[in-house]
């Protein structure tokens, strides 16, 4: 089953949603839509689909079977239930909604009518993640007993990246980017034991022009499981990507800046012996990964085609397991309650902001 896709909106995100759709093998890019008809004219051009500047009028035009929404986050539920008023399962750029209470209308409007719909959390299908997933579910760490996601050198609130429309945001720019790092926490360490088992601290290290409330701020939380969880997002600062988790045998460390995991399976402080070995250990896990990842690209200049293509890019990844979910009526990769849990972090974090 081909899968004919339209995505609303032309701005700076749409284009690694246009050029899946285009090169996947299941999907058949037919339509694009913006307010701006310009923007919508050249993505049309570029890609030989329809424009269109209105929404409605582009479903009842089009026979769609999939929509990717690439807008700015304060329009997302309006959009989102034009879709799927139409029945057309939506995916939906990352921040889903601007607040729980929105994403909860949402996720009532979409179940009351059977249609799903769905977040982008394209990093927990880097390559690391996947490596360090894989490892979890062979059971090859044990029981997973903590887990923490640091993100710095995040964008600072009052740089324009995605457009000004994040400047509305409490933590502007800087808040845009958290999902990241908050559903990475919950796709490896599991979601809280409930709302009362999170905290959060936040902290405004620099002055802006506009009314921003933080510009750092750090969740943690327990799961049923008894793990502990914790995220920290920093913005000017060098930039590091790094997910470590601790299990009873094994720590693994994925760094997805140069997308390597380094493993810890012995006690490296017992003798000098260990020491040397856990040095050797690291330094091939990080070599083994830098030649892994070196290998990857070099085939993607020999072998452009799809297969080859999505296994570096995780938009395109995560892209390829939908369609395949939406052809099926298998489970989306990204479960509902991972955004909506997203959400309740992201909460929080406005909620220590606004008390500090």
């Amino acid at each position: 089953m081909t899968l004919n896709a339209a995505v609303v909106g032309a701005g700076v995100v749409s284009g690694t949603h246009l050029s899946a759709l285009e090169r996947n093998p299941q999907t058949n890019l037919v339509a694009i839509c913006d307010i701006d008809e310009g923007r919508a004219s050249d993505v049309a051009t570029k890609y030989g689909i329809t424009a269109y500047t209105d929404i409605d009028e582009m479903l009842e035009s089009e026979d769609l079977d999939w929509v990717h929404i690439c807008t700015s986050v304060q329009t997302h539920v309006a959009l989102a239930k034009k879709v799927i008023d139409k029945g057309i399962p939506v995916q939906i750029e990352k921040p889903i909604t601007t607040t729980l209470e929105e994403f909860r209308e949402l996720q009532e409007y979409a179940d009351e009518r059977g249609v799903r719909f769905s977040e982008v959390h394209q990093h927990v299908f880097d390559p690391a993640m996947r490596a360090v997933t894989q490892q979890m579910k062979r059971g090859d760490l044990g029981r997973v007993r903590s887990v923490e996601v640091i993100f710095t050198g995040l964008t600072p609130p009052d740089t324009e990246r995605r457009g000004a429309w994040a400047f509305e945001l409490e933590g502007g720019e800087f808040e845009e980017g958290l999902p990241h790092p908050l559903y990475l926490a919950l796709a490896t360490g599991g979601y809280p034991e409930d709302e009362e088992a999170i905290s959060a601290v936040t902290s405004l290290a620099n002055e802006y022009e506009m009314d921003f409330t933080y510009d750092n701020a750090a969740v943690q939380y327990r799961t049923n499981g008894g793990c502990m969880v914790s995220v920290k997002m920093i913005s000017g600062a060098i930039s590091q990507r790094l997910v470590v988790v601790h299990g009873e045998k094994r720590s693994l460390m994925a760094d997805l800046v140069s997308q390597t995991v380094m493993k810890v399976s012995h006690d490296p402080t017992s003798t000098s012996l260990s020491k040397v070995r856990y040095n050797v250990e690291r330094s091939a896990d990080l070599i083994g990964g830098v030649v892994g990842n070196a290998s990857t690209v070099l085939k993607t200049k020999y072998d452009d085609g799809w297969e080859t293509a999505k296994q570096t890019n995780p938009h395109y990844y995560q892209i390829d397991l939908e369609a395949k979910a939406i052809a099926t009526g298998r489970p989306m990769p990204v479960p509902v309650e991972e955004s909506m849990w997203t959400m309740v972090l992201l909460e929080a974090v406005r909620e220590a902001a606004r008390q500090a």
